[in-house]
């Protein structure tokens, strides 16, 4: 399954149809895609082939790499009366400081002759993360679950509250009842009547786990960092998240919990990722590292981590799974 995020940037360059402009190179902004950073150059006269001089576009990558992931880069060079250039180009995850250009097939002088408006040349580039995911996450039931309740409101009207630090958070019992069959079991029915009006979230989640599991009750996602600042502090909890939505039983959640532990997995972090998706029960998660490391190039550099050596030690079952593994992929 790939999953797909990214952005347009607009350039718009000073051209003079009787001079052309002096090289250099006009730069974009930071660009925040996927948690990393990118900055893409363009230059109207920034490169050659003969005695010919191009339009030249590259793409910088500030951030990490990733090791499972493709970017599509473009650049459309608008024209008078509808007429562009357009050039694009697939390539693997570059690594952080690596410079990538877009092919040389628009010249300069085209540039002078098509593309001036008022002064100007556009350049629309853009640019998108293309991340193969072995974790499917199945389609939202939160409109199924909201349907058939008796509410006025959307979210239903407070009848119970959570005390959560020095805040109390108040919640509809019947939507929290529709989307976990534990608080179903633990808000409505028989124990209902034993329910105070402020009760406490489980002892096994801190109030930045809880507090993200009942924005996704809700609003069926996680919360942005915008949304959450003052709340949940640096970042979602994720592997924290991963064992709520297992607590909860809320499928949906810990698919979504595991793709964002996926994205992160790297040589150095998937023997660890191995053991919360074993231990957490999520089965996608668990064979996607397998997988992973099953592969002979990746088994030799997982081996020598302090992670394998931690679960070798501490969780031999695990060790033998992987080892099964890896002969059934390999017979």
């Amino acid at each position: 399954m790939q999953d797909s995020v990214g952005m347009f940037v607009e350039f718009n360059i000073e051209f003079s149809m009787e001079s052309l402009p002096a090289a250099g190179t006009v730069f974009s902004k930071n660009l925040s895609i996927n948690g990393d950073v990118w900055t893409i150059g363009c230059c109207p006269r920034g490169s050659c082939a003969g005695e010919e001089e191009y339009l030249s576009v590259d793409l910088l990558n500030r951030g990490a790499m990733r090791e499972k992931a493709k970017i599509v880069f473009e650049a459309i060079v608008l024209g008078r009366s509808g007429w562009f250039f357009k050039t694009k180009r697939e390539f693997d995850y570059p690594k952080k400081g690596e410079k990538v250009l877009l092919p040389q097939i628009f010249r300069t002088i085209d540039l002078a002759q098509r593309c001036v408006v008022n002064g100007y040349i556009t350049v629309l580039c853009g640019l998108a993360v293309l991340q193969q995911s072995p974790i499917p996450v199945p389609p939202s039931t939160h409109a199924r679950d909201l349907l058939p309740l008796e509410v006025r409101s959307p979210y239903g009207d407070p009848d119970v509250s959570f005390s959560i630090g020095d805040k109390l958070v108040p919640v509809n019992r019947k939507v929290l009842a529709a989307r976990s069959p534990v608080f179903r079991a633990e808000l409505t029915g028989s124990m209902a009547e034993s329910t105070a009006p402020v009760v406490h979230p489980p002892r096994e989640f801190d109030d930045a786990t809880f507090l993200a599991v009942l924005w996704y009750v809700y609003k069926d996602r996680l919360p942005r960092e915008n949304e959450v600042a003052g709340l949940i502090g640096e970042g979602l909890p994720m592997v924290e998240l991963l064992a709520a939505a297992d607590w909860f039983a809320m499928d949906r959640l810990k698919l979504v919990c595991a793709r964002k532990l996926w994205e992160d997995v790297s040589i150095e972090t998937v023997s660890k990722t191995f053991y919360y998706a074993d231990r957490y029960n999520c089965r996608e998660l668990r064979n996607a590292c397998m997988h992973y490391m099953a592969e002979a190039e990746n088994m030799r550099r997982v081996a020598v981590t302090q992670d394998y050596v931690w679960l070798a030690q501490n969780y031999p079952c695990l060790i033998e799974a992987l080892r099964q593994r890896i002969m059934a992929e390999h017979m």
